[in-house]
């Protein structure tokens, strides 16, 4: 004859959805939902702010409290090979951006430019068996076209564990991006956007999901057709299952060929554009 409150917030369908349902067939119990513009602890303005950060399911679930499949089947469902792939040109009146997945085997890394919100893949470097020197050369080749002013400014995003391991020598990767650049001053002014420690991989996908279509229905991000890797990786990574079919918090890279590319992608993307709270309520997680 107890008494018990089970208060949390939806996280696909998981136990504490069933537990949800549950209690609408047992006569002593009751249910409640609420919205986080019903709780009263966010601004209106922060909640407007979400629907511009977020995809459509993302938002249903963390502000609407819905259960969404979210993490199950493909990773970026947002993606629409029809209308994000396109023929880009580079803009000289803007800074270009590199962001690097520090693997061995492919090297993955993407060069595009932003302008507001609005992001642009032109080309892709993968290179098998390789490291980031030979990552940096094909940077350079790739983009000493584009010096018409120098120095040309570019900002450099990626994986932060690049700072405590490397892929040649003594150096760390990222070690070895500052001493290339540094080589060049003349060319490049390098800007580093790199965070202390990597953001979860579902909050990456999140923001590429969100630069996709967000909730309010714009699409803010672009890719050049000659990005074929990227594209197969907006295409074909999905997430994780144990033995059992459950779905887990992680992609599948069982593959070797998947997940670098959208990797790099989601360091940029969420550096830029992931969705941090502002006020109120703080990002975390239900157990």
């Amino acid at each position: 004859m107890g008494r018990a409150l089970f208060v949390g917030t939806p996280q696909g369908f998981n136990h504490f959805y069933e537990l949800y349902h549950k209690a609408e067939q047992e006569p002593r119990w009751s249910r409640f939902q609420y919205t986080t513009a019903e709780g009263g602890n966010v601004p209106a303005e922060e909640i407007e702010a979400a629907t511009h950060e977020l995809d459509e399911r993302t938002y249903s679930q963390e502000f609407q409290a819905r259960s969404e499949n979210i993490t199950a089947g493909r990773a970026y469902f947002a993606f629409d090979r029809a209308r994000h792939v396109r023929e880009l040109v580079y803009d000289p009146s803007l800074p270009i951006f590199w962001t690097l997945d520090f693997n061995v085997n492919p090297m993955a890394s993407l060069i595009g430019q932003r302008d507001g919100n609005q992001v642009y893949i032109l080309d892709e470097l993968v290179l098998p068996n390789s490291n980031t020197w030979e990552a940096w050369e094909e940077f350079l080749s790739r983009t000493e076209c584009w010096i018409s002013r120098a120095p040309l400014e570019v900002r450099v995003y990626g994986d932060a564990t690049g700072t405590g391991r490397d892929t040649i020598a003594s150096r760390t990767d990222w070690q070895i991006v500052r001493e290339s650049f540094g080589r060049y001053p003349d060319r490049y002014c390098p800007v580093y956007r790199t965070p202390n420690s990597d953001p979860r991989v579902k909050d990456r996908v999140y923001s590429v999901n969100g630069m996709l279509r967000n909730k309010a229905g714009e699409r803010r991000l672009a890719i050049h057709p000659r990005c074929k890797e990227l594209i197969k990786d907006l295409e074909q990574v999905v997430w994780k299952t144990d033995p059992n079919g459950n779905t887990l918090t992680d992609v599948d890279d069982s593959n070797k060929y998947r997940t670098h590319l959208s990797d790099a992608l989601g360091y940029m993307t969420h550096m830029e554009f992931g969705h941090r709270a502002k006020s109120g309520e703080r990002a975390g997680s239900f157990p």
